[in-house]
């Protein structure tokens, strides 16, 4: 156990390095913006992550370090889930976890890049951890912590729903933990609400807009069968074969409770492909579990999921790099969303007052000039700038950073193209005047 210490607290230092030396992308800067306007929670995600940057606060004066606060919280994640596992695997096989878990470029890379995942990751393993007390000692004041601790993950993000889904089965086939469930019932859903209370409240007050914002988002639409086959691609290359091989292959050796955590969040995202295109990190939540029944397998499949480890360690580490060190090249690929809107920002540095066509863009400029930018209301989706009064222009003369090919809304066509400055081969800068 010395070992894997030494491994978390090392892992743990080099996180905060690389997480202070790379730039936010334009997302955490979006969730950096609702730091500086904090609510009860948001139109596109629930409070959490908005918290874990006002908390890192103190420190956006340094490139990346806003994230530390997020970083040390997301980790305690991987102690909880260590916790979670030693009555059930060896030190090896803990310690092979413990790699895999770092190393993933999905669950790895979600310990420095602060989104909304890294805290809902926290609250399902502390939810799994009270939920093996709970199993213990079903009192009232045990069922209010858990129920406490799965609202909070609905503060978190709104994917923490799969886990009470992952767990009924599991309690409805104990007959010891389902006459405990329903005799407490009323005070895990105490809990709960108390938990999720800021999310509802805010719903509350805005006519449940999130809540049909995320029922709407990426559902409700007919099935194209691409959805599904880069869904099912997806997830077999983020989870690699041979780990999804072994995984596949645990059967009794860890409790059922770990296979529907593997297996349910997977199924189900691939049951709303027929609905709506799914993003690769929306089964997140599943990793842990899933590495949890391949490393049962440990020493056995020792080859295939060193083998593993190492390759995914070799991509990490040279996917950092090149975003750090920034070489030229790099501009032409995808790795340029980190830098995409620096060009804009340089072009429109003194220009006043200046809005962006879209959240990314205007939350990334807002953090790299410490200035606030807002984007134009009524461009692109909706998000949380059309919820600001300062999204709306009321000076006259005004400068919006666009694409070429952009249209802006009808609601700005009185407004008149005085001049525009050309940024690149893709963005412009209009200089607009109001009626």
């Amino acid at each position: 156990m010395n070992e894997i210490r030494k491994i978390f607290w090392i892992s743990l230092v080099v996180k905060l390095a690389i997480g202070g030396l790379l730039p936010l992308t334009g997302d955490e800067a979006y969730y950096w913006v609702w730091s500086r306007h904090l609510q009860l929670s948001y139109y596109d995600h629930p409070p959490f992550v908005a918290w874990l940057y006002w908390l890192g606060g103190p420190l956006d004066f340094l490139p990346g370090s806003v994230r530390w606060a997020g970083i040390l919280f997301g980790h305690v994640s991987l102690a909880l889930w260590l916790r979670l596992l030693d009555p059930f695997l060896s030190v090896p096989q803990l310690k092979m976890w413990l790699w895999l878990a770092l190393l993933s470029p999905l669950l790895g890379g979600s310990g420095i890049v602060v989104t909304p995942d890294l805290p809902l990751m926290l609250f399902y393993a502390l939810s799994l951890w009270l939920f093996f007390l709970w199993q213990k000692k079903p009192t009232w004041q045990m069922s209010l912590a858990f129920g406490v601790a799965v609202g909070l993950g609905l503060s978190s993000k709104y994917m923490m729903v799969l886990f009470p889904l992952s767990l009924f089965p599991v309690i409805l086939m104990a007959k010891k933990v389902r006459q405990a469930f329903f005799k407490n019932l009323h005070w895990l859903i105490l809990g709960g609400v108390a938990g999720f209370m800021p999310v509802l409240l805010w719903n509350l007050m805005h006519d449940w807009a999130s809540f049909k914002f995320q029922a709407a988002h990426g559902l409700g639409r007919k099935w194209k069968p691409n959805w599904t086959i880069e869904y099912i691609l997806a997830q077999i290359g983020l989870i690699f074969p041979p780990v999804l091989f072994w995984a596949l292959n645990a059967g009794k050796r860890l409790p059922l409770v770990f296979h529907f955590l593997a297996w349910t969040p997977l199924v189900f995202f691939a049951f709303t492909t027929s609905r709506g295109y799914v993003e690769a990190n929306w089964p997140i939540a599943a990793y842990p579990a899933i590495f949890a029944l391949a490393v049962s397998w440990y020493p056995a499949n020792g080859r295939s999921l060193r083998f593993t480890a190492g390759l995914w360690g070799t991509i990490l580490a040279t996917l950092f790099t090149i975003l750090i060190m920034r070489p030229a090249w790099t501009k032409e690929h995808k790795f340029r969303e980190f830098y995409q809107f620096g060009a804009v920002e340089e072009v429109g540095r003194d220009l006043y007052p200046l809005y962006a066509r879209s959240y990314q863009m205007a939350a990334k400029m807002s953090f790299d000039l410490k200035r606030p930018i807002y984007k134009l209301r009524g461009m692109n989706r909706k998000d949380f700038f059309d919820f600001l009064e300062e999204s709306q222009p009321k000076d006259k003369i005004y400068y919006v950073a666009v694409e070429k090919t952009d249209t802006l809304p009808v609601i700005y066509s009185t407004h008149e193209v005085i001049d525009i400055i050309s940024v690149d081969e893709i963005y412009e800068i209009r200089k607009m005047r109001m009626p």
